[in-house]
């Protein structure tokens, strides 16, 4: 072992910025904002992503839209809750409801409707919506609830739709 040449030691050292020293419209405070002392953070290069609920564009993101520019509640209510049970046994593809739930719930609902068509059972009888019962708690949303009957089941179901660039958007569901 003596006779074996003894290899250099790395060390690691951190590499110099080569970043310009500069103030300007790229330099962003502690705060995010501008007219704050630079924290040295140069962002000039890189895409700013901000997925914040408030970050969206006033102008060109999503429109919240009032009830009285929304189809009828109770009507499109009851269609999209037997489409979404229909998903949630199999037989509907969920990509049929991707322009009214948001993307979480249309997730849920499609997760539901693979375990449904993994126990390979056929239900013996269409979803039923037994009672339906409509609130407004502000303009622009609506929130359900109804008793269904799927799978040879009787089931709760709840669910939020907010109007959202003149349509009826489901963002909440919960199914009992």
């Amino acid at each position: 072992m003596t006779g074996e040449p003894r290899l250099p030691v790395v060390r690691l050292a951190p590499a110099p910025t080569a970043e310009p020293p500069s103030v300007g419209p790229d330099w962003h405070g502690a705060g995010g904002r501008t007219g704050q002392e630079p924290t040295g953070r140069y962002v000039q290069g890189s895409l700013a992503v901000d997925f914040r609920q408030e970050a969206y564009d006033s102008f060109f993101g999503p429109q919240a839209t009032g009830t009285a520019d929304l189809p009828p509640a109770q009507a499109w209510a009851r269609k999209l809750i037997q489409a979404i049970l229909e998903v949630c046994e199999g037989t509907r593809s969920p990509e049929q409801l991707s322009r009214w739930l948001a993307p979480d719930v249309r997730e849920r609902v499609a997760r539901r409707g693979v375990l449904a068509r993994r126990r390979a059972r056929r239900p013996h009888q269409a979803p039923l919506i037994r009672a339906l019962l409509l609130c407004h708690p502000a303009d622009g949303v609506c929130e359900v609830s109804a008793v269904v009957r799927c799978s040879g089941r009787v089931r709760a179901l709840a669910l939020r739709m907010s109007g959202v660039d003149g349509r009826w958007l489901i963002t909440a569901l919960e199914l009992g």
